[in-house]
């Protein structure tokens, strides 16, 4: 009986562990997700401080080409910063989606016979229907 429990535990820990990871990689992918949304709104923000600063400049006849590339170059940065972004995003993105492509190997799993559940190897009955699954 102990025996069992000692199983049990193992693949109670196990569970435990891939739970944690993928909620990291959850997590990741929603900062990174955050970040991308601040960068947008970065980026719209710094394009009408330009419009902006373009029609006063105008406005006043008074045209200091200096101070629009400036500007221009922070909207640039801010461009890079979010094309930087959005590679890692797609970069996680796909890690993700590979990970849970991956097939079941039969070589570390049991299907059970009576319901097509996979269990780990070392179960002795099917954890979603109770079918003894070794003899």
């Amino acid at each position: 009986m102990s025996d069992f429990f000692g199983k049990f535990k193992k693949g109670l820990d196990k569970s435990i562990s891939i739970a944690s990871q993928k909620s990291g990689e959850l997590m990741e992918a929603g900062k990174l997700q955050t970040q991308i949304i601040s960068l947008r709104n970065d980026k719209k923000n710094a394009i009408n401080e330009l419009g902006k600063i373009t029609y006063e400049m105008l406005k006043s006849e008074s045209f200091e080409l200096e101070v629009l590339e400036g500007k221009f170059k922070e909207i640039l940065q801010i461009e890079k910063e979010l094309e930087d972004k959005e590679d890692a995003k797609n970069k996680e993105d796909n890690k993700n989606e590979n990970k849970s492509d991956t097939p079941v190997s039969e070589e570390t799993h049991v299907i059970c016979p009576n319901c097509g559940a996979v269990n780990p190897e070392s179960a002795v009955f099917c954890g979603k229907c109770g079918t003894k699954l070794k003899e």
